[in-house]
């Protein structure tokens, strides 16, 4: 049986990688970070973390340093050998590393027996079982249970490659059903999906437009309204002397009336503003103020006000209809957005959640009718209008008294000097107005914008809440290694093998054709679905599983099987594209082949270039890249006879390791 993925021509075919959805990068998360001055102990602890991680490669790098540099108890010990094993069969453990253990011969002995111990001798129980045929599977199996369920696990999933002989069938059969147990463990479905969102960022708002009014205009009104006191006080001093009482009155009316007029003017004038602002904010057809080059952070801001405010729907209006409707304040969001943002040098979905606030915001406003209740929060009340109505008419009529009785006493020079107050007046009040508007265009402002981030600060503390459960690295990797068992074994329940039937097998976890990543610094990129290829090797040849895991849902989808001799397998090699792309060709002998990506492309996220070679290292590290290349790279090279050949080396091996593991504690 032929899968789809293979074809006559050197294609990816089903196996490409589509592209990356969205990406994130836990810069907070410091788990496998090391310190340059790091002491041997920290450095140890990192490696176990790596081992926890599904990353052995990394794993043996720190704990060997750390336990050359003279940190070795019954635990470093343990994790050493588990390291050095870890995902790999005996001739791919090097002379180096046969070297560390046997410096270590001996450095346990005598202490008190602890549970590190015991991890110890059960490993080397497996590593006898492998030299002897005769050993009875149900001790073995009696002598792993007295272990603690945690410890057990984690012996059965490093020492997975190791496993064969008469103890293979129960020893599998038990991480089946731990992998099956543990599979949705620890709430999967409801927290994996928050290992694919970024840290957020803070909540911004924009400052509020400064002030504009200016020492220019302080000065022009100022001299304005000089010239025309000076001037009323003119028409004044010749009316006194016609008429005291009358100009005593008219005094009192122009200077309540031009206070009220500058008072009332002003308050209408900053309402009127502020309403067509708004009005320019939420009307559609708004031009766009900052354009959104192709894939840029405008244009994936873009793309998010397109997505949330089509997904957060009023009941009962058509997403056509909303989408025009909103159109105006959707344009003015989005604006704001990016230039808040823009300059940070940072991924687009760290913003995701204040697109998302804006979108149900304003779905929440029309519902509850307040989108539009600004227009009347922003109507210039009749009392406002009355009061400016009244203050003219007090300041004319004032103007009308003092003018009458002035005429009696000067009739020209009372007429010129009430034209230049006239004039001067009007300019002073106007810029006056002006500038006590613009104030309190500016006080509103600010508060308006206080209380839109005590929202913003909400909704980010909400988002942060939501989060703060996300899983972490360790688990991330311990529910895929189940996800894989799981695969291996309906696998083998399609194909009726049983275990012993296994004489080798290997395993690719390459990303999917869509998906979300994530990872932490120094650690291997996770995804939210990946392309799963299992080589089961047995006598009669080559079983190749291959199956799309829905990481987020834990369900298959997509299986194919294919079948092929092992004379049929040409050549394997990894690639690398010029843009950091790594991808795995299987080339069989008729023509046929197979490209898979390894990596997907290299991070969008700007904030840690730094260790992005390590992160392509362990990536492919915890991908089972490794060990699947020494296996199909063996059938390349020797065809069938690899798995015989494969047997003779490794023997001498295993009983310098078995040899080497007793020393330890004798």
């Amino acid at each position: 049986m032929r899968d789809p993925s293979f074809g006559p021509t050197n294609v990816a075919g089903d196996f490409a990688t589509v592209g990356v959805q969205a990406e994130a990068v836990h810069g907070d998360v410091n788990v496998y970070t090391v310190s340059p001055n790091a002491s041997p102990h920290e450095k140890f602890e990192v490696g176990v973390r790596y081992l926890h991680g599904g990353v052995p490669e990394k794993a043996r790098e720190h704990i060997t340093e750390a336990v050359v540099d003279g940190y070795v108890t019954s635990r470093s010990c343990y994790y050493l050998l588990l390291a050095l094993l870890s995902g790999r069969t005996l001739q791919q453990v090097s002379k180096e590393d046969f070297s560390v253990l046997r410096s270590v011969r001996g450095r346990i002995a005598g202490r008190s027996a602890d549970r590190w111990t015991d991890g110890l001798r059960m490993i080397d129980r497996l590593l006898i079982v492998l030299q002897k045929e005769d050993v009875d599977p149900h001790i073995i199996d009696e002598e792993l249970a007295a272990l603690d369920a945690a410890q057990r696990d984690e012996i059965l999933r490093h020492l997975e490659m190791f496993l064969s002989g008469p103890v293979q069938d129960g020893l599998w059969i038990r991480a089946f059903e731990s992998a099956r147990k543990d599979r949705c463990d620890g709430r999967r479905l409801d927290r994996v999906w928050k290992f694919f969102q970024p840290k957020p960022m803070e909540a911004r708002v924009r400052a509020p437009r400064p002030v504009a009014s200016t020492t220019g205009d302080w000065i022009r009104s100022a001299a304005a309204m000089a010239v025309a006191l000076v001037s009323v006080l003119a028409v004044v001093g010749f009316s006194w002397q016609h008429a005291w009482p009358a100009t005593a009155f008219a005094m009192l009316l122009m200077a309540a009336g031009c206070h009220t007029c500058v008072w009332a003017g002003a308050e209408w004038k900053t309402l009127t503003y502020r309403r067509q602002a708004k009005d320019r904010e939420h009307l559609s057809g708004v031009r766009r103020t900052l354009p959104a080059p192709q894939r840029g952070f405008a244009s994936r801001i873009d793309r998010q006000f397109d997505y949330y405010f089509g997904r957060y729907l009023p009941e009962g209006v058509s997403r056509s209809d909303w989408l025009s409707h909103t159109a105006g304040i959707r344009q003015t969001l989005r604006d704001e957005v990016v230039s808040l943002y823009r300059e940070s040098r940072i991924g687009a979905e760290r913003v995701a959640w204040l697109t998302r606030y804006h979108a149900s915001d304003v779905r929440n406003r029309w519902v509850n009718g307040t989108l539009w209740a600004y227009r009347d929060q922003l109507r210039v009340p009749a009392s406002t209008k009355m009061l400016f109505t009244l203050g003219f008419a007090a300041t004319s009529m004032g103007g009308a008294i003092a003018t009458w009785s002035g005429l009696h006493v000067r009739p020209v020079t009372v007429i010129a000097a009430m034209f230049i107050a006239v004039v001067a007046g009007c300019a002073g009040v106007s810029g006056w107005t002006r500038i006590v508007a613009e104030r309190r265009r500016f006080d509103a402002e600010q508060a308006e914008l206080s209380r839109l981030k005590v929202g913003r600060e909400a909704a980010l503390q909400r988002w942060k809440d939501k989060l703060a459960d996300r899983p972490s690295d360790a688990e991330m990797a311990h529910w895929l290694d189940c996800d894989r068992k799981a695969l291996m074994d309906e696998a083998m329940r399609h194909y009726k093998l049983s275990p012993r039937d296994i004489v080798a097998h290997a395993f690719i976890e390459a990303p999917g054709a869509r998906y979300d990543r994530g990872r932490v610094p120094q650690g291997p990129w996770r995804y939210s679905r990946y392309k799963l290829l299992i080589f089961l090797l047995t006598a009669d040849g080559v079983r190749q599983v291959t199956a799309e895991l829905d990481f987020e849902k834990a369900t298959f989808h997509d299986r194919g099987r294919t079948n092929y001799r092992y004379d049929a397998v040409a050549a394997v090699r990894v690639a690398e594209a010029d843009d950091g792309h790594k991808s795995l060709e299987l080339t069989l002998m008729d023509g046929q082949s197979m490209k898979l990506e390894m990596t997907g492309p290299p991070a969008d996220v700007v904030e840690l270039e730094a260790d992005t070679p390590t992160a392509s290292q362990v990536t492919l590290d915890a991908a089972g890249l490794g060990n699947t290349l020494h296996v199909l790279e063996g059938v390349a090279a020797e065809g069938k006879e690899w798995i015989n050949n494969e047997r003779a080396r490794e023997q001498g091996s295993l009983d310098d390791l078995a040899a080497t593991t007793r020393g330890m504690f004798f």
